[in-house]
């Protein structure tokens, strides 16, 4: 037993590692015996729990991932929910390194019978969720939303007009009525409310914020498929889309037939070529090729009802670093300033200058996602109210990240 023990290996660990599975899809829980093993865990996964202040933090993810679990996962908050109840030692704890203890089967009189695995069970759940909320609350990004947000949609606002009629349209001037391109909305996306980060993320396989791409959105609504291909075109042209920039797996499409049209085109501009069709009748037949295909969305929780064009590109976020400033005035002003014989006054002038500006940047510059979806006014009624209704795509959005969450507990609570 001594010798095979070198070769004990946790096939679920080599899972994960190994063969790309998710860690929030994990279902034989911890290994750690005691508090000493659990401090050594959070350690290494980055909380120091004799910390106070990182105790607390981790203690306010426990209590939100469970208030979580109860409204989206669980009756009768959710009507679709599980028929479960959190188990009061969870809910009633006190010491957050206990719950790494039942999720190991550890636990002081926890038992292996069906109470000691509906609390392991129940404890792994709560744990994937405050993963998940530490990862969120852990991103770079997120402070600097705003400035982000408002960067990226002021590029748009600038050619996003309406005319003297009241029409909503792209373009440069409202004199410009050759490229000018009619739309029927033009919607920007408010920013995503935490329980909609966290379901995302928790039906994700990758599980970690920077994977949340939509954060910032844009829609253009046209009247005809064949105007969002000329949104797109429009974009591109007055470099406010660069197609560098996109990030190539996050494109979809579900709006045009792309090898179609691009045949048809192709046929057409020969025939335009020998005069043998009118500017007219070119714009007549490209409507009738820009026609939907027939496909089946990538995306599971999409229905194969829903129609547009989507994908995800990326900006160069830059603005100033206002700390910086104020540390190189307070530097400068340090140095007008008189020590004579007062030694403490001295010495914190001397730290001042030992500030190293080079560590603290004048201006913060990195690239941020964003998503812009088109479809043309039939397609959007069909989105936002027929058989592709949001709420319905949210309600499997759910179902999927109960089922991962909550494992074996989906199983045998179903009602």
């Amino acid at each position: 037993m001594a010798f095979l023990k070198k070769y004990d290996f946790r096939w679920e660990t080599f899972d994960i590692v190994v063969s790309g599975r998710s860690a929030i899809d994990a279902s034989e829980g911890f290994q750690l015996r005691n508090f000493d093993d659990v401090h050594r865990f959070a350690l290494s996964y980055g909380y120091d729990l004799e910390n106070p202040i990182e105790t607390a933090e981790v203690f306010g993810n426990f209590q939100e991932a469970v208030s979580f679990i109860r409204k989206n996962f669980l009756q009768p908050e959710n009507p679709e929910g599980l028929k479960l109840d959190i188990p009061r030692k969870i809910s009633e704890l006190t010491d957050i390194r206990e719950l790494f203890l039942m999720a190991s089967l550890s636990y002081p009189s926890q038992g292996n019978d069906s109470q000691g695995e509906l609390l392991r069970n129940m404890a792994c759940s709560v744990l994937k969720v405050m993963h998940t909320i530490a990862h969120i609350d852990k991103d770079l990004r997120t402070p600097y939303f705003a400035e982000c947000q408002k960067q990226i949609f002021d590029r748009f606002y600038r050619v996003i007009h309406r005319d003297n009629e009241g029409q909503l349209f792209l373009g440069d001037a409202q004199d410009d009525l050759e490229s000018r391109i009619e739309l029927v909305a033009f919607e920007t996306k408010p920013k995503k409310a935490r329980d909609s980060i966290l379901l995302k993320l928790l039906h994700k396989p990758e599980n970690v914020a920077e994977d949340i791409f939509d954060q910032v959105g844009i829609r253009f609504v046209t009247k005809t498929p064949l105007d969002s291909l000329r949104v797109i075109k429009f974009l591109k042209d007055r470099m406010i889309l660069v197609p560098p920039n996109i990030k190539p797996s996050r494109s979809r499409n579900t709006l045009v037939d792309m090898d179609s049209f691009r045949k048809g085109w192709e046929q057409l501009y020969l025939r335009w070529e020998r005069r043998e069709v009118s500017n007219v009748e070119i714009s007549e037949e490209l409507e009738k090729l820009a026609h939907y295909p027939q496909s089946d969305p990538e995306n599971p929780h999409s229905s194969k009802f829903y129609r547009a064009i989507q994908f995800t590109s990326r900006q160069l976020i830059k603005f100033r670093n206002t700390v910086h400033d104020d540390l190189r005035e307070v530097r400068q002003m340090a140095k007008q300033v008189d020590t004579g014989s007062a030694e403490p006054v001295k010495a914190l002038l001397e730290r001042i200058d030992r500030i190293d500006l080079k560590k603290t940047p004048r201006e913060f510059r990195f690239f941020y996602p964003y998503e812009v979806q088109l479809m043309d006014s039939r397609s959007y009624d069909e989105n936002e109210r027929g058989r592709s209704a949001h709420s319905e795509y949210k309600k499997a959005q759910i179902q999927t990240a109960m089922r991962r969450v909550m494992g074996e507990l989906a199983d045998v609570a179903r009602v």
